[in-house]
């Protein structure tokens, strides 16, 4: 890892920006989602308590490992998983997040929304260095104990299920590269969901459940980064199917 100081300086000028402001807009985005959209997330009261117990029983860095098939997924865990109150106490738990990079200059309010939001955009398509450079960023701010959020499909699902035979390896690097690293796997979808979307389907009903894991690997290199990342995607598999068997019937 080889940030340079400005690079550091302006991640914590970016942390320190949104951790004031979060009252402003987390209460206007999570406003919009409840009152505009209609979204509602099941049970939010013993989600949030989970979370606390969770956080407290953990020491060092977590990254958030959830399904992915809305654009919004990333905002909605965040909401899902605390108030805005207890991220104002404790900013480093609002989970920062890796979005594409050219999905965010397609807009530019969308861009500040996404800074505001923590966001690290990353070129997936781009050089080495310049993905790398991201990488950088984020194994920095999990080393100092923040909080990531990354979803190991690497792109909504085009099913609206998880494909266990085709997720990315990122995950699995990070767990490597940064020590005492916990993953969170949450799986996260709206009752009326069917496949992915740019947005949730209005009114949704968000199911959400989450279990702390460790995944470890007797492998190195780069069979134990794709180990690792099997174990989670592995995981948010079984979490699927639970929901299949249970919370929608």
């Amino acid at each position: 890892m080889d940030l340079k100081f400005k690079e550091k300086f302006a991640l914590k000028i970016q942390y320190l920006i949104a951790w004031i402001t979060i009252p402003l807009w987390g209460t206007f985005l999570i406003a919009l989602m409840r009152f505009l959209r209609g979204y509602k997330v099941q049970q939010l009261p013993e989600i949030r308590r989970h979370y606390k117990r969770l956080r407290r029983s953990v020491e060092g860095p977590l990254i958030v490992c959830s399904n992915h098939l809305t654009m919004l997924d990333s905002l909605v865990l965040n909401w899902s998983l605390a108030s805005i109150p207890y991220y104002t106490r404790s900013f480093k738990k609002f989970s920062w997040n890796i979005p594409e990079r050219d999905y965010l200059d397609q807009n530019f309010i969308l861009r500040i929304i996404c800074y505001l939001g923590c966001c690290i955009p990353i070129d997936r398509g781009g050089s080495r260095g310049t993905v790398k450079k991201s990488l950088d960023k984020v194994i920095y701010l999990l080393k100092k104990g923040h909080t990531l959020t990354i979803f190991p499909e690497g792109a909504r699902s085009r099913t609206g299920r998880i494909d266990l035979d085709s997720f990315t390896y990122g995950v699995g690097s990070l767990v490597n590269k940064v020590t005492d690293c916990n993953v969170l796997c949450v799986y996260l979808r709206g009752h009326n969901q069917e496949s992915y979307s740019n947005m949730p389907p209005r009114g949704a009903r968000f199911y959400l459940e989450m279990e702390l894991i460790r995944p470890e690997s007797t492998y190195s290199g780069l069979r134990a980064t794709r180990d690792i990342a099997g174990q989670i995607i592995s995981k948010l598999g079984l979490m699927e199917e639970a929901y299949f068997a249970t919370a929608r019937q």
